[in-house]
């Protein structure tokens, strides 16, 4: 949340400041000097872009030499290229480029931990490398940079000398010993290769400097200069966490070289430089991941099993940078209708089109570019329903922009990204509507600044415009350019604002109806037929249903506010997964839900990801390795004194078929009643199995008596094939021996044992495992935190205690969700489903 309020103050402050800056500049001179950019200016900025890139690549190899992965060469070379490509244009820089690492390292074998490792070399090399070359170039040109800057000669020596201080003496004294956060452990690199990184640093931004400096009007200031002002507009621009810095950047060079004048020339260069070192490189971003996904469409068997992972990575990253293209381009067009068009260039159009054709061209074309700004999202998420609207709408825009005003330069951007829809087609495989989706509050206060922005620029532009006029509307010539503008950008805010109220207007959030006996049948003919034993909890009746279109998988999930939450992962043959997750998740959205699985496995969590949800860790459960389960040992002799304890206390342990259950079922609904009145407690429900006759009977039944009296009992979910059993219902009543859940648990994997089970479920033990790491996010150091100091308001930590006498493997369990906030919306709902009375949540979808 604060990175995404940092993010919009400095947005909405961006356009406040380029709106005193646009006082000083004319559009035409803008536009004459970009036209007349000297080429040999434009080859040097993309040289230095070039090499600018090569040092970031060189920072990812260096990394890797770090980690000591072993890696095909071609790993460091996709991972750093594009990871810094898609965070320049994207924003977040840090997150989304290091999305686009983990995806690529860990397809070729390299273990998370060593990637987080990876990402916080490079990071802190970038940092230190920011520190160092902006201090020195302040430093070296103290002078120049305090007059620019306005500030005292003195002051800012000491200011960069202490910079440059900090940074010689970290990277000389303070790389000796490893850094310890939490339970995760970054080794100290050599400093040889801690030397190498800070100098590809400083390659890097030394080459971007460049790229600017050579596009900036002669006499602006001597590079040095620059290279201070430059670093410093850098790190607000990163600190901002806009796209590239975008307006931020700006902001800080304007104001260092604006007060010289030649704004016009500072404002040509900026444009250019923004298409030179962040569109271009976004561009052979995706056209290299298009390549990939050619490739592997191909099916080359010529490369090694480690380069075949690292190109099926590689290719399924394309929708991420195919959104951020289309977000640009519905820019672009946007700012294309709200600037006049080439005199000359609408002169040979009036000889050859009717001026209707003119006029609904540019308005139409505006239109698009809204449409594309909310298309993209669908194409981050890889919905072929936002695909074919995208290739559609690049066809129409690409004719469009010819009869609005022969616009050469951008029908060859809608034709490369034409070509890589196209290309990429097989990656947008969620067989999901476009209209289903539901956009966030961010989503549209970012399309509204962008309108704004657009405005202003329009306003910058037709700065000469007569507005008082009321013909300025119903002008209708093809030099009423103004005009046709202003009906272009009211056309894009009313679309934009429509779009609004139609998600407001969303259809009904859907119902989600409990299954009948024929459904219930047929679900429990599936769960017999695999080796889940958890399966079991849909036979509480309380859980909708949804199958396959095979029939032979289901999901089991709830419903609560905007949240269709299914319990655990998919129940049946992994073949049919991939459509039921895909249905759900497309049935959620297109009722203006979130979807979300409950506690999934570690090695099922590629499903989710493909499926464009996020993941967050809930706990860890514990399972007990029945086959090798002993009381031997000291580890074991807290169990063998229960079983001692219980014996002395009169307790017995019996084992209950289903069809056994008849004669003590009324004795089991004493004890449960009793276990709930002593803790003034209802029946849960959802994840948590409750007292429920038809439940109880497809169960067996582990019950203890004491001197012959029920007292305690534990319902052993299982399937027909006898590998996994879980616990279910827990109950004793108050007045049990303190020992009778260790003695029935005990008793029951001996038990299990001599039937031949593998593992017995003991269950989650939430927020257990849930540690601090340095890139780990707020969920996780929130979750942390409730495991230190939570203890007065649940027993996170007594239950992982009592389940840990039993010698168990904890397995982490996750909780995949779709949307930026939609983890943690749907724990708080999943936690309403949990809590709420067994009853009525029968009676409540």
């Amino acid at each position: 949340m604060a990175v995404s309020v940092t993010m919009f103050a400095a947005l909405i402050l961006s356009v406040f400041a380029f709106g005193s800056i646009a006082e000083t500049i004319d559009y035409q001179a803008f536009v004459h000097v970009l036209k007349h950019l000297p080429p040999a200016a434009i080859g040097w900025s993309i040289l230095a872009t070039m090499v600018s890139f090569a040092a970031l690549i060189g920072r990812d190899v260096t990394a890797v030499r770090y980690v000591g992965a072993q890696l095909p060469r071609l790993a460091p070379i996709v991972a750093g290229f594009c990871g810094t490509a898609l965070g320049n244009a994207a924003g977040f820089g840090t997150l989304t480029g290091a999305a686009v690492r983990y995806r690529i390292y860990g397809s070729v074998g390299v273990q998370s931990q060593d990637i987080a490792r990876l990402l916080l070399f490079i990071a802190a090399g970038y940092a230190l490398g920011l520190t160092g070359f902006g201090g020195l170039a302040a430093l070296l040109e103290a002078k120049s940079v305090a007059h620019l800057l306005g500030w005292p000669t003195a002051l800012l020596s000491i200011l960069s000398g202490a910079a440059l201080v900090c940074v010689a003496a970290l990277v000389l004294f303070g790389l000796r010993k490893p850094i310890h956060l939490g339970g995760f452990c970054l080794p100290a690199p050599p400093k040889e290769l801690a030397a190498i990184q800070l100098a590809l640093s400083g390659i890097r931004l030394v080459s971007a400097a460049a790229a600017l400096w050579v596009l900036l009007p002669g006499g602006s200031s001597n590079f040095f200069s620059f290279a201070a002002i430059f670093s410093a507009a850098t790190a607000l621009g990163a600190v901002s966490n806009l796209p590239g810095g975008i307006g931020v950047f700006e902001a800080v060079v304007f104001w260092a070289f604006g007060r010289a004048g030649a704004a016009d020339q500072i404002a040509a260069a900026l444009l250019a430089y923004r298409g030179i070192y962040y569109a271009m490189p976004l561009i052979v971003s995706a056209a290299l991941l298009a390549v990939f996904e050619v490739r592997f469409a191909i099916g080359s068997q010529q490369s090694a099993a480690a380069d075949e992972r690292l190109v099926l990575a590689a290719a399924r990253l394309a929708p991420r940078f195919i959104g951020v293209i289309a977000f640009a381009t519905g820019i672009m067009l946007l700012v294309s209708g709200a600037t006049p068009t080439f005199g000359h260039r609408l002169a040979i159009l009036s000889m050859r089109l009717p001026l209707w054709v003119v006029e609904t061209s540019h308005f139409l074309g505006s239109l698009l570019g809204i449409v594309f700004l909310f298309v993209a999202r669908g194409l981050f998420e890889r919905r072929d329903g936002a695909w074919w609207i995208a290739i559609t709408i690049a066809t129409a825009s690409l004719c469009l922009s010819l009869t609005k005003g022969l616009a050469y330069g951008e029908a060859g951007f809608l034709a490369i990204v034409l070509t890589l829809l196209i290309t990429t087609r097989r990656q947008f495989d969620r067989p999901a509507s476009m209209l289903g989706q539901a956009f966030t509050l961010g989503w549209f206060a970012t399309v509204g600044l962008i309108v704004i922005g657009a405005t202003a620029i329009f306003l910058v532009a037709f700065r000469t415009a007569d507005y008082t006029t009321h013909d300025l509307w119903w002008e209708f010539e093809f030099d009423a350019q103004a005009p046709r503008a202003l009906r272009a950008l009211l056309g894009a805010a009313v679309l934009a604002t429509a779009i609004g109220f139609w998600q407001l207007l969303r259809p009904p959030k859907g119902l989600a109806p409990l299954p009948d006996a024929d459904a219930l049948g047929h679900a429990a003919r599936i769960i017999d037929e695999q080796d889940r034993s958890q399966a079991m909890m849909a036979m509480m009746g309380d859980k909708s249903l949804l199958f396959s279109d095979s029939g032979n998988a289901f999901i089991m999930y709830g419903k609560r506010g905007r949240s269709w939450i299914a319990l655990f992962d998919p129940v049946g043959p992994v073949e049919d997964w991939h459509e039921l997750i895909t249905r759900f998740v497309t049935l959620a959205a297109s009722h203006g839900g979130r979807a979300a699985f409950y506690q999934v496995r570690p090695e099922t969590l590629r499903h989710y990801l493909d499926a464009g949800l996020s993941v967050v860790k809930l706990g860890e459960e514990a399972c007990v390795q029945v086959a090798s389960f002993e009381l031997k040992g000291r580890a074991a002799a807290h169990l063998r004194y229960a079983l001692k304890r219980g014996e002395r206390d009169g307790l017995t342990f019996e084992l209950l078929a289903p069809h056994q259950m008849a004669p003590v079922v009324d004795d089991l609904a004493d004890i449960s009643a009793a276990w709930l009145r002593s803790r003034r407690a209802e029946e849960k429900g959802f994840s948590i199995a409750a007292f429920e006759p038809g439940y109880l009977g497809s169960q067996m039944i582990a019950l203890v008596r004491q001197h012959e009296m029920p007292v305690a009992f534990s319902t052993i979910m299982t399937t027909q094939s006898g590998k996994e059993a879980s616990i279910g219902l827990m109950r004793h009543t108050p007045g049990a021996s303190p020992y009778a859940m260790e003695f029935l648990f005990t008793q029951l994997i001996d038990h299990l044992k001599r039937m031949h089970y593998q593992t017995l479920s003991l269950g989650v033990a939430p927020l257990s495992g849930v540690l601090p790491a340095p890139l780990s996010s707020r969920w996780h150091r929130l979750g942390a935190i409730i495991w230190r100091y939570g203890t007065p308001f649940y027993n996170f930590r007594g239950l992982r205690a009592f389940k840990d006498k039993f010698n168990p493997v904890w397995e982490p369990r996750y909780l995949a969700a779709s949307g930026t906030l939609g983890p943690f919306v749907t724990l708080a709902d999943a936690a309403g489903l949990i809590g709420l009375n067994f009853k009525r949540s029968r009676r409540y979808w």
